[in-house]
């Protein structure tokens, strides 16, 4: 399980970065769909998650340590920023037809809600990452776990 986790995450990560500018690459229509993929294999490391996630949300005012609680916090942030990008993004897509959606606001805020949200679920996926670094190292053999198994 660790490592579909790890080479999800590794995936999502590499996505993230290539689809910072809709120009380069492959280009606007590859920047659409890949985002959209993107958004389902955040659902899926969700999905894989969902043990952790239950167990914090339900001790998270009680027996929950501060830096779950952080970790809580901060993929909520995430998971808002996300369905903003996938939103905004919908709603000004040129290469793929979502007007049956009508949802309605201007061209122009839509823009800005796709690029804030996105220079924003950047930076606190790079704080996510940051936290889980460790992790990372551990799946990679370059450091080794603290209780010699892998977590």
């Amino acid at each position: 399980m660790n490592i579909s986790k790890f080479f999800l995450s590794l995936i999502i990560t590499i996505a993230m970065l290539l689809l910072m500018d809709p120009r380069s690459f492959y280009g606007l229509a590859f920047h659409e769909w890949a985002g959209l993929v993107i958004g389902i294999f955040f659902i899926l490391h969700k999905i894989l998650n969902w043990g952790w996630i239950k167990k914090v949300t339900v001790g998270f005012f009680r027996k929950c340590p501060g830096r779950a609680r952080f970790n809580y916090i901060l993929d909520v942030m995430l998971l808002a920023g996300i369905t903003l990008m996938i939103l905004s993004g919908i709603a000004i897509a040129r290469t793929i037809d979502f007007s049956w959606l009508n949802l309605g606001g201007s061209r122009m805020f839509w823009r800005v809600m796709h690029t804030s949200s996105s220079f924003i679920t950047l930076a606190l996926f790079g704080i996510h990452l940051g936290l889980h670094w460790n992790w990372v190292l551990v799946r990679l053999h370059l450091k080794k776990s603290k209780n010699g198994k892998e977590n």
